[in-house]
């Protein structure tokens, strides 16, 4: 019998630092390099849209396919090289319709990547009684490359041009793939595991209540994701300082993360998830209004640890104590599909429509109600998983 591989977080950090990389160029300039490249805002919208249409159902195969052959990691490995050859298109010239199929297949692969590696991290940690405090500084990994990606990338299209653009995603999404090869997975137990039903827990009110929170929020998103960017270049920021303002929410959750195991220690991820919807109703009211006064957009940003950072973790937490044994990955990527998939798609689209037809502030004004709608899905989600804890206390 082989001995099973050691844990060494790093290999799951690294990923994490690269990938999110990869994001902290795609995320913040491709709408600038799409309307470089002639597209209108209406169709960058529906071009951002497909980063988050494609994650209703590429997690969900993914997921399935990980939990039913136990191959993780070539899954893994498969997907981040094919998403790397899927975006050579981008490099040659083309219309609307041709990047638009060009992204279809990008996310497509994209989409089963963080699923894995977060299936394969809750699984190490299973049982761990610092699972809150280390999956912090794992994740944290990605928050940092992130902030100095884009800060480099905004100060170097300022100097060099838009159009390079493109070839930094490409760039870094090789060295995704290359990562991945580093990826250790956990010991599987395939007699062992706990049988676990999806279709049950979905049963449980609390689970859909929590879901249809998640979507909310993600949907609250959509029109930062989409087009935060084009906003702040509308109202005469520079692209460095775009990049800063970007980057000025992921300090903050840097530091979140790192702390986060002593704040879980005390709080109910509940609360935390009700305090980061109430949060992010005052920020996208912020930047809808007031995003031409610095000081109040540095305010909006900052609140980016609560509206991302605590709710991604306490959302991530809460699925780990539900999905487990043979539904590890299908939890999350459940939890990517909904938010980020329905979610997020329907939000970017909404925004779109919002966008063209009546302007910014009616984008990111809709996402302010969105997160006020996800603070009552959240409070009964909460309400009725104290219920059922009390009753299995009490069976």
């Amino acid at each position: 019998m082989h001995a099973a591989p050691a844990w060494q977080p790093w290999r799951i950090g690294l990923f994490f630092a690269v990938y999110f990389a990869g994001a902290g160029v795609l995320a913040p300039y491709f709408p600038l390099y799409l309307e470089h490249r002639g597209l209108t805002a209406a169709q960058i919208g529906v071009v951002m849209a497909v980063a988050q249409g494609m994650r209703i159902f590429g997690p969900t195969a993914w997921g399935w396919l990980a939990d039913h052959t136990t191959e993780r990691v070539r899954i893994l490995q498969f997907t981040s090289v094919a998403a790397a050859v899927c975006f050579v298109p981008v490099l040659f010239p083309g219309g609307f319709g041709y990047v638009l199929l060009t992204m279809f297949a990008v996310h497509f692969f994209l989409t089963g990547q963080i699923p894995v590696v977060e299936a394969i991290t809750a699984t190490r940690l299973r049982g761990d009684a610092q699972a809150a405090a280390r999956y912090g500084r794992l994740r944290a990994w990605g928050s940092i490359s992130f902030v100095a990606v884009v800060l480099a990338t905004g100060v170097l299209l300022d100097w060099v041009g838009v159009a390079l653009q493109p070839w930094l995603v490409l760039a870094f999404l090789a060295g995704t793939a290359l990562v991945a090869q580093l990826v250790r997975d956990a010991p599987h137990s395939p007699h062992g595991a706990a049988a676990v039903s999806v279709r049950a827990l979905f049963a449980e009110p609390r689970v859909r209540w929590f879901f249809l929170s998640v979507l909310l929020m993600i949907f609250a998103h959509g029109a930062l994701y989409t087009y935060f960017s084009l906003h702040l270049a509308a109202l005469g920021y520079s692209k460095s300082a775009i990049g800063v303002f970007w980057v000025l929410g992921v300090i903050v959750e840097i530091g979140f993360f790192f702390a986060q195991g002593r704040i879980f220690a005390r709080v109910d991820p509940f609360h935390l998830l009700a305090a980061s919807f109430a949060l992010a109703a005052v920020r996208f009211a912020l930047i809808a209004e007031f995003a031409h006064v610095v000081a109040l957009l540095v305010v909006a940003q900052a609140l980016h640890a609560a509206t991302f950072a605590v709710h991604h973790s306490a959302s991530i937490l809460t699925i780990q104590r539900w999905f487990h044994g043979s539904a590890t990955a299908r939890g999350q990527a459940l939890y990517v599909s909904v938010g980020y998939g329905v979610g997020g798609t329907a939000g970017s689209l909404l925004a779109a429509w919002l966008w063209s037809e009546f302007g910014a502030s009616a984008a990111f004004l809709s996402s302010s109600v969105a997160a006020l709608a996800g603070w009552l899905a959240v409070r009964r989600a909460r309400e009725h998983d104290s219920a059922q804890r009390a009753g299995e206390r009490a069976a």
